[in-house]
């Protein structure tokens, strides 16, 4: 009977068949209700919420979007035809270069001179052994292909770094224009921002020195990546104070010098003036950005100055309001963070948020970029890599309506694949741009006041799941 009791408190029933005195136990099936179905839905979606909104399986996810990512870009190199842009004029650059000229304004292609600092002819170089002069092009979109995977590898890596969730992640893989830019395409911006991504990594991470090299390797592929460099000023100013700043400014100084020192020993002017020429014109027929005004506006000197006091005073702005505490404290914020953290000067609090965080770095140093581009003298459709792969993040941290942050990548996304561009399109560029700002704006995300470092990572995981916890799965557990 006690078996029989136990197996009644469970579940089972006690019947008597008929013509006996004795009790046998007949087990009966429990029914299957609608409690359970809404245990189990429970139950996935917590483990849905935490993979996504949470760094618990962080890597499993990125490892996920990568191996996808390597398909992509197999089936775009088998199946879809090479575009010739710019490539082949790279060749012949080379061709040029590895015949002995060192005059720099002497170094030119079909379609035009070589623009940019020496590490581009140093890379393309290597990519001229690898397809034979750009005759077998497969090699060389196989080396992009592989650049492509290690770029986005950093962006994940960045991401990470940043708190932001793996959801974010995933419209990372959705860029048709940036799958061309890069196998289709083959332009030196990717070099420039794979390696200037590894420099930000570096910065996370504290690796101050290494990401001053990576950065002065970075720019000495394109230009470009001197708009980084205000956000980047702060940082280092922050984190390390003016002296050891300096030197790693003089760092990046020396790194400059090495690469274009073969053409600066024989022609400094040239190679300088062609390398680092900030007065550049731009072909109106090629503008992304500004075909909204008429080609003889996007010429003049003078919208081109509007652009820049435009860019300056943005820069300004978030300089002193945001990256630095100079709006607060004036030019006693820089004497703080000047000196060595054992003295005097510095309070326990000050010395608590001297090293700006992850999250801080990442979010400075993307929003300066899309400063710098929102404001452009022109932008071509390659340009689209220079923060292709920052939308995602700086949208999310916006304190902007959900449905205006779903928008905006997908408007960004469709002026960038509007061929040729269209007065529409331009403007849709820009109000996303400048929608994207004034969200960053708002959130105070790159706030250097309200910034600090929270150096045990496990506690910030677990805070990241309490604020990401949907509470009615709290209550159902």
């Amino acid at each position: 009977m006690a078996s029989a009791r136990a197996q009644a408190i469970s579940g089972d029933a006690i019947r008597l068949r008929q013509g006996t005195s004795s009790p046998t136990v007949t087990p009966t099936q429990r029914q299957y209700t609608l409690e359970d179905d809404e245990l189990q839905f429970a139950w996935l979606k917590r483990v849905l919420w935490r993979s996504l909104w949470t760094p618990y399986n962080y890597w499993t996810l990125a490892a996920i979007c990568l191996l996808t990512e390597v398909v992509f870009v197999t089936i775009i190199t088998v199946a879809i035809r090479f575009t010739e842009i710019d490539f082949q004029t790279y060749m012949q650059q080379v061709d040029v270069y590895q015949k002995g000229e060192r005059t720099y304004d002497k170094i030119s292609g079909d379609t035009g001179p070589c623009v940019y600092p020496a590490m581009h002819l140093y890379i393309y170089s290597f990519l001229s052994f690898v397809s034979e002069g750009g005759k077998k092009l497969v090699p060389a979109q196989i080396v992009f292909g592989g650049l492509y995977i290690v770029t986005q590898f950093l962006t994940m890596a960045i991401y990470k770094s940043a708190r932001i969730p793996p959801i974010i992640m995933f419209p990372l893989l959705l860029s048709k224009r940036l799958h061309s830019i890069y196998v289709l395409r083959l332009f030196n911006d990717c070099w420039a921002v794979a390696i200037m991504y590894g420099s930000i990594w570096a910065m996370t991470k504290a690796h101050w020195g290494a990401a001053s090299i990576l950065y002065s390797l970075a720019l000495g592929t394109k230009m470009n990546i001197l708009l980084y460099a205000p956000a980047m000023a702060a940082i280092y100013l922050r984190a390390l104070g003016l002296q050891r700043s300096a030197v790693e400014a003089a760092k990046v100084i020396l790194i400059q010098i090495l690469i274009g020192s073969p053409f600066l020993l024989h022609d400094p002017q040239a190679y300088l003036s062609s390398a680092f020429d900030l007065s550049r014109a731009f072909l109106y027929k090629w503008t992304v950005n500004w075909r909204f005004f008429d080609e003889q506006t996007f010429l003049s000197q003078g919208f081109a100055r509007v652009l820049l006091l435009l860019h300056g005073l943005s820069i300004a702005l978030w300089l002193f309001t945001r990256w630095t505490g100079i709006w607060k404290t004036g030019l006693r914020w820089i004497r703080i963070f000047s000196a060595p953290p054992s003295t005097t000067t510095m309070t326990q609090t000050e010395a608590r948020i001297r090293q700006p965080s992850g999250p801080f770095i990442v979010t400075a140093l993307f929003t300066c970029n899309l400063i710098g581009i929102t404001f452009a003298r022109s932008l071509h459709y390659q340009f689209y890599s220079w923060y292709a792969q920052q939308i995602p993040l700086l949208v999310y941290l916006t304190n902007l309506p959900n449905l205006i942050k779903i928008a905006l990548p997908l408007a960004i996304e469709l002026a960038w694949n509007t061929y040729p561009s269209t007065k529409q399109s331009s403007m849709l560029l820009f109000v996303s741009h400048i929608l994207i700002l004034f969200g960053l704006w708002r959130s105070k995300q790159d706030d250097e006041t309200l910034d600090e470092v929270r150096p045990d990572e496990e506690a910030i995981t677990k805070a990241l799941l309490q604020s990401y916890e949907s509470p009615s799965l709290r209550k159902e557990e």
